[in-house]
């Protein structure tokens, strides 16, 4: 089993519109509501590809009830800490041509009595998953050390760690050395006081994450190609060429289709190409981390993997 974290989760509204004008009465033509966050989007595409999984973290208030009852309805397992702080909304207006303008609530302080729940939550699930995602933001400061206690909690038992964050829960992570890492470019510039320009500064971000001790380093750089290593090994992985219709989730389905690789006994290039596929399969459509096996297939044979070392 996998568990995934999600700290900050929201409701995802899609509002379906002809054409959004400042200052102007829309009427919409449809209206989507989705469960929203990283590491729920990592379980529903891990749970599509046949891979059982577990999504914790905070929900409250009326909107919290909604999202949770939305994870029943798409049968995602959910072990969710209850707070009386309400969970946050997003709204996306989606016009005829594609075009989509988002507006998110801003995050909200959970309790600290919430916070030593979800850490107890950690002691109960992990002994019964093989790995543990951590993925997103933080709701505040009194959070941001989870994703570091949930890397400590996950070599306590024994399994494997994914931290998918940035900001100060990123860097807080990173002192307790997760098995695998992600973040993108702008994300690794920003932890780390530097500029990555060509693939050299790449080769070197990632060998400076694997000499924190981490086994599994990778850099996204959108619709570009991203880099990976272990020790010893480097990887340059090109994505096929798609239209891109909506990149929201890509990341979190590319974390899925790797953790779905590794559950198959891959060696990492594989999962690397199998993952980069679902991210692409993704982002050429609008549901979000909801491709299936044959989606992923055919992307996969399109993606170059270059051996760098």
């Amino acid at each position: 089993m996998i568990t995934t974290i999600t700290l900050n989760p929201m409701l995802d509204k899609t509002v379906h519109i002809d054409k959004l004008m400042r200052g102007s009465i829309h009427r919409a033509t449809a209206m989507e509501l989705v469960a929203g966050g990283k590491g729920i989007n990592v379980a529903r595409q891990l749970k599509l590809l046949g891979v059982q999984s577990v999504a914790t973290g905070f929900l409250g208030g009326a909107v919290g009830s909604m999202v949770m009852d939305l994870l029943r309805q798409e049968g995602i397992e959910n072990e969710f800490v209850q707070t009386d702080v309400p969970t946050r909304e997003g709204v996306t207006y989606l016009e005829s041509d594609s075009t989509s303008t988002a507006v998110f609530e801003p995050a909200r302080q959970v309790p600290v009595a919430g916070v030593h729940e979800l850490n107890k939550k950690f002691h109960a699930l992990f002994p019964k998953s093989s790995w543990v995602v951590c993925s997103g933001s933080s709701p505040g400061s009194e959070a941001d050390d989870l994703y570091y206690e949930a890397v400590l909690a996950a070599h306590q038992y024994g399994i494997m760690s994914v931290v998918d964050s940035y900001g100060e829960p990123f860097r807080l992570a990173l002192k307790a050395v997760p098995s695998l890492v992600k973040p993108n470019k702008d994300e690794f510039e920003r932890a780390f006081g530097t500029s990555l320009q060509n693939g050299d500064d790449f080769v070197k971000g990632l060998h400076h994450l694997l000499d924190l001790g981490i086994q599994y380093a990778i850099i996204t750089d959108g619709p570009r190609p991203c880099y990976a290593a272990v020790r010893g090994h480097v990887w340059k992985i090109t994505p096929p060429a798609i239209r891109t219709i909506n990149p929201v989730g890509s990341g979190d389905a590319m974390v899925a289709g790797i953790l779905y690789g590794f559950s198959q006994g891959w060696k990492f290039e594989r999962c690397l190409t199998w993952g980069v596929a679902a991210g692409a399969a993704n982002a050429q459509k609008w549901g979000v981390a909801n491709s299936d096996v044959q989606e992923i297939l055919a992307l996969e044979y399109q993606i170059r993997a270059q051996r760098l070392h």
